[in-house]
C-alpha cells in the first residue's frame, strides 16, 4: 500500500520559521557584541588606564642613575615654590633646572599625610580594588595589631624599596614624623616578601630607617648615606621626608604674605635642598650619577591651619620636580604625553585624563635607576613620565 505523504499544518510551519529567524537574530547579536566590545589591534582601548602596565612596552633609560633621592617636603605649596624662586632662593631654583610641574596632584580622595606618602612609595591610590587602603593619619598600631600596609590591604603591598632592594641596591627611609614607622613595620625582615630576583638580598626591604625632628637632621643623614653608598660602590634608593613646612602650617597657618612664618620655613627647606644639591655636586662619585625626585603630600590652607578639604586647590595642588643635575629645565607635562594637564582649579582633569600625581614618585625613581616598576602598582606603572626625555651624555 502506497504511503501517503504527511501534511504539515500552517501552525507548524510558522513555528519553524519563527525559530529559524530567532536563531539568526541571536547569532547576529552575538557577532555584534563580540566585534564591538573588542578594541581593534591598532586602536587603544578607551577604558585603558595606568593600571594596565602590560599594555605598554617597558621603556629603558640610557645610562641609568646610580642614586635616586625621593624627597617629600610635607605641606609644600607650589605657589610657595614660585615665591621662593622669585626671591632668588637657590635650592628650588636649582631643582627647577630640570623637568618639573607645579600642577601635580595629590591622591584624588585624600589630602592628608600618610595616605599620600603610602601612594608615593607603592604607586597606588587610596581607593579601589588595587588601592593601598591605608586611611589612618597617626601613629600606626603595632604589627601584631595590624599596623602594616599588608594587613590594611588584605595582601602584600609591594613598594619601590622591594624592587630596588631585590636588585641589590642600598635602601633607606629617613623621616621627620614618627608615624612613618608604618614603613618599617611593613617592610622589615618578618613582614617583607622573600627576594625572588637574582641573588637573595633578604626579605627586609629598607636597610636604614632613621628619624630626626627637623629637616636639618634628615638632610645630614641623607648626605652621610649617599657618601657611604658611593664609597662602597653601591647603588641606592632613598626616601626622605621634611616635615617642617607642615608643622609650621598647622601652627601658624599657610600664610603666603611676605615675612610670614610659613614662608620663612620654606626658606629653610630651600637651604636644605641647596645644601643637598651642593653636596652631590661636590662629590665626584655622586655628581652626574644622582637624581632627586621632589614632591609633596599636600598643600595647605583649607581650612587655614590644616589641609583636610579634599576639593580645595590650596590642598590638592602640589609640585613634582625631577632634578638630574644637567640644567635642562622642561615642563614635565610636555615630556609626558600620556598625562593630561589639569586646570589650576581641577582636582583631576575635565576630560578624565590622568594628571601627574605624587604617587608617580616611586615608579619614576625606579625608571631613573633603570629598574622595573612596582609590581601591581597602578600609578605610573608604565613609567611614562619623561617619555619625551633622553639623558644627555655624561
Amino acid at each position: 500500500m502506497k504511503q501517503q505523504p504527511q501534511r504539515v499544518s500552517g501552525r507548524a510551519v510558522g513555528a519553524v520559521m519563527f525559530l529559524a529567524a530567532l536563531a539568526v537574530t541571536v547569532a547576529w547579536i552575538v557577532i555584534r557584541i563580540f566585534f564591538t566590545t573588542q578594541p581593534a589591534e591598532d586602536e587603544p582601548d578607551a577604558n585603558a588606564t595606568s593600571a594596565s602596565a602590560s599594555a605598554v612596552a617597558p621603556r629603558t633609560i640610557t645610562a641609568p642613575f646610580d642614586h635616586v633621592v625621593v624627597l617629600s617636603i610635607d605641606g609644600l605649596r607650589p605657589d610657595a615654590v614660585e615665591d621662593a624662586i622669585r626671591r632668588g632662593c637657590p635650592g628650588f631654583t636649582s631643582l627647577l633646572k630640570g623637568p618639573h610641574t607645579l600642577e601635580a596632584r595629590t591622591d584624588p580622595d585624600s589630602t592628608v599625610t600618610l595616605p599620600n606618602h603610602v601612594g608615593m612609595v607603592t604607586g597606588r591610590l587610596f581607593k579601589g580594588p588595587q588601592g593601598h587602603n591605608w586611611l589612618p593619619n597617626d601613629l600606626p598600631a603595632t604589627i601584631a595589631e595590624g599596623g602594616t600596609l599588608h594587613a590594611a590591604h588584605g595582601s602584600y603591598v609591594p613598594s619601590m624599596w622591594d624592587v630596588a632592594h631585590d636588585h641589590g641596591l642600598m635602601t633607606a627611609m629617613l623621616a621627620s614624623k614618627d608615624k612613618f614607622i608604618l614603613f618599617d613595620n611593613s617592610f622589615r625582615e618578618e613582614q617583607g616578601r622573600p627576594d625572588g630576583t637574582g641573588v637573595d638580598d633578604g626579605a627586609r626591604k629598607i636597610d636604614l630607617v632613621g628619624f630626626a625632628l627637623r629637616g636639618e637632621g634628615v638632610a645630614r643623614k641623607t648626605m652621610a648615606f649617599l657618601d657611604a653608598a658611593a664609597a662602597q660602590g653601591r647603588r641606592s634608593l632613598l626616601f626622605i621626608h621634611f616635615a617642617d613646612t607642615d608643622v609650621t602650617g598647622h601652627g601658624r597657618t599657610w600664610d603666603m604674605t611676605p615675612g610670614s612664618a610659613y614662608l620663612a620655613c620654606v626658606d629653610r627647606m630651600d637651604a636644605l635642598v641647596d645644601g643637598l644639591v651642593r653636596h652631590i655636586d661636590a662629590n665626584p662619585a655622586l655628581r652626574g650619577r644622582t637624581a632627586i625626585v621632589m614632591t609633596a603630600d599636600h598643600g595647605g590652607g583649607a581650612p587655614a591651619g590644616s589641609h583636610t578639604v579634599v576639593d580645595s586647590p590650596l590642598n590638592f595642588r602640589i609640585p613634582f620636580v625631577v632634578w638630574m643635575g644637567d640644567g635642562a629645565a622642561a615642563d614635565l607635562y610636555d615630556l609626558s604625553p600620556m598625562r593630561a594637564r589639569p586646570a589650576a582649579s581641577e582636582r583631576m582633569t575635565a576630560t578624565g585624563g590622568l594628571p601627574i600625581r605624587n604617587a608617580d614618585a616611586g615608579n619614576c625613581a625606579l625608571w631613573l635607576l633603570g629598574l622595573p616598576s612596582i609590581p601591581t602598582s597602578t600609578v605610573g606603572a608604565e613609567q611614562d613620565l619623561l617619555a619625551g626625555w633622553s639623558r644627555r651624555a655624561s
